[in-house]
């Protein structure tokens, strides 16, 4: 489903499992607790603040269940051409647009394929905006 009007929110960033740095795509975990209700789950392009830093970057965003790992919901953002040196305490961030839902893929190499995929479609969404 299309969501059109921007959803802000900041949050606290928690530790994740690591994955997403051992396969080349880190990301910011965000504490579950502060994701607006209205917010459905789904893949989303986005802009990030993060506390103390000046600079919006911007990010795909993974909101929902981890079917490949068979883990629980998380929130999790991958900053575009963005390699942080730490977690950072908080991070504001601005729903652009909704890309696609969560899907379960076959591998974690199908499933990088597509994050690739979706990480170029944000580029060009938030590129533009």
């Amino acid at each position: 489903m299309e969501q059109s009007a921007q959803i802000e929110f900041t949050a606290s960033a928690i530790s994740g499992a690591g994955r997403g740095k051992e396969y080349g795509i880190p990301t910011i975990n965000i504490n579950l607790a502060s994701v607006p209700e209205e917010l459905e789950e789904g893949i989303y392009a986005c802009f990030v603040e993060i506390e103390d830093d000046p600079t919006r970057y911007m990010g795909a965003m993974h909101y929902g269940p981890r079917p490949v790992f068979q883990d629980s919901r998380a929130c999790e953002i991958h900053l575009l051409d963005a390699n942080l040196s730490s977690l950072p305490a908080s991070a504001t961030v601005s729903v652009v647009q909704y890309l696609r839902e969560i899907k379960d893929f076959p591998s974690v190499d199908a499933l990088k394929e597509q994050i690739l995929d979706d990480i170029e479609r944000c580029r060009a969404i938030l590129g533009d905006a």
